[in-house]
């Protein structure tokens, strides 16, 4: 079997799009997330985002995915401080359930600032497809205190090789090759490849 794929830009590229830079907090805006999901068809980010400029919102920051037929997709929108989530919802819901999409606002958490600078690697698994990987890969990570910042994968051909790669957050006392260590017999158990390699700061 090949050595395993570690860049992240093969699990990102074709599965989850970043559509909107990093967000700087400005004065007098409220952060609202907001989450839409269904069928795949053109204009769903075209019509939402109309919604948002029209409630004289901002984009600053956004993920979206194509799931097989579904699309999905994540914003977080600084708007007025007037403007609350509800009014967020009320403006978007008549253009989701016009779009067929579920749709979920709120109001957004906030930056986890002391973070900022924490150490985060690469954690790339690939391998013939079988239940219970992510679940294994996610609670060896989350046992060993890390976070999980970013995660995507697919699975291809036949039969079926499942790719995942997952960008973790370290904690101060973790490495990247001592979580390796911790999650090998996750892999062995699992039969697939495994690669875990520290990241620079990515700017898009």
């Amino acid at each position: 079997m090949r050595t395993a794929v570690t860049h992240k830009a093969v699990f990102t590229g074709a599965m989850l799009r970043r559509c909107g830079g990093v967000g700087v907090y400005r004065p007098g805006m409220n952060e609202i997330a907001v989450t839409a999901v269904g069928a795949d068809r053109p204009g769903i980010v075209a019509a939402l985002t109309q919604a948002l400029l029209d409630l004289g919102g901002n984009l600053a920051d956004c993920r979206a995915a194509l799931l097989r037929g579904s699309f999905a997709i994540a914003l977080l929108v600084a708007v007025p401080d007037q403007i609350s989530a509800a009014d967020v919802d009320a403006a978007l819901r008549p253009v989701a359930e016009g779009l067929g999409l579920g749709l979920w606002t709120g109001p957004a958490a906030p930056d986890l600032e002391p973070h900022a600078m924490a150490e985060r690697c690469m954690v790339s698994v690939y391998g013939v497809d079988r239940p219970g990987i992510v679940h294994a890969v996610s609670a060896a990570i989350a046992a060993a205190g890390a976070n999980i910042v970013d995660l995507s994968s697919r699975a291809a051909g036949t039969p079926p090789i499942y790719v995942l790669g997952i960008e973790v957050e370290l904690p101060a006392q973790l490495t990247a090759h001592a979580l390796e260590a911790q999650l090998r017999p996750v892999a062995t158990a699992y039969q697939v490849e495994l690669a875990v390699v520290p990241v620079a700061d990515e700017v898009l």
